[in-house]
């Protein structure tokens, strides 16, 4: 049970990458474009150069009107990508092979384990995702034990990330102050809408199920945390909520 005043009251958590292996279907979605047209590329450079149009896209959006992520942005970024690579594909019907492996997106192995222990720390656990709603149920539909105490996507605010508005429209949601929350997320551009919005954040390096290989650029702001496993997060609120556990005895 949370005791008013411990801090933080909760982790808001980006879903894609940073809980969910989202990059796995990625790699299995492009696997399956270079056999079907025969492309004398492998499947990190494919993903590289869709990943690249993608964000392009993405940063677009944020500051306009909702676009749906995957029925849209991903399909439009295969596009470029097939136009960049002079290939003559259909990305409206393959974007379909895209969708139908969200329904197959793995937990990363330390996931539910970290997110129930967090919870049973007294905070409570957030999950929210630029992915539409029926995709991010079916990724949260993969926990077996853990329920978080709220999950929700940017489909439904209405508002990408990392517009500070789509963050602002959870902790409303939540009655939570930026003050009360830690963030986690692996992607940067999450990363910095959340501190932008005044969220002390903490950006997670897992080494595997990364997406880009941009990390973050000069001018970025600088997370507060850095953490190469949500256990590490773990760590960070016991020792803030229960500092007592961690004074040395004499």
């Amino acid at each position: 049970m949370a005791i008013v005043g411990r801090w933080p009251r909760a982790i808001f958590y980006d879903s894609k990458t940073t809980l969910f292996d989202w990059a796995w279907s990625w790699r299995e979605a492009a696997r399956q474009y270079i056999e079907k047209y025969g492309l004398p590329l492998n499947v990190d450079d494919f993903v590289e150069q869709w990943v690249r149009a993608f964000e392009g896209l993405q940063r677009t959006a944020a500051f306009g009107t909702y676009t749906p992520i995957t029925h849209v942005s991903i399909k439009n970024a295969l596009a470029m990508t097939y136009r960049l690579l002079g290939v003559d594909g259909n990305a409206d019907a393959d974007i379909e092979v895209f969708k139908a492996l969200q329904y197959e997106v793995p937990l990363f192995p330390d996931t539910e384990e970290a997110l129930a222990t967090q919870q049973a720390l007294g905070v409570k656990i957030i999950i929210y995702s630029d992915v539409e709603t029926e995709y991010l149920q079916a990724y949260v539909s993969k926990f077996k034990e853990f329920e978080p105490d709220f999950v929700g996507t940017t489909e439904q605010a209405g508002v990408h990330k990392p517009n500070p508005r789509t963050y602002r429209w959870v902790l409303h949601r939540m009655t939570l102050e930026p003050r009360d929350v830690i963030y986690c997320a692996a992607p940067e551009f999450d990363i910095q809408g959340a501190m932008a919005t005044g969220m002390i954040a903490a950006k997670l390096f897992r080494k595997e199920g990364r997406l880009s290989k941009v990390t973050h650029a000069a001018s970025d702001l600088l997370p507060d945390y850095e953490i190469e496993s949500l256990h590490d997060l773990t760590t960070i609120v016991e020792f803030n909520r229960y500092p007592q556990r961690y004074r040395r005895t004499e």
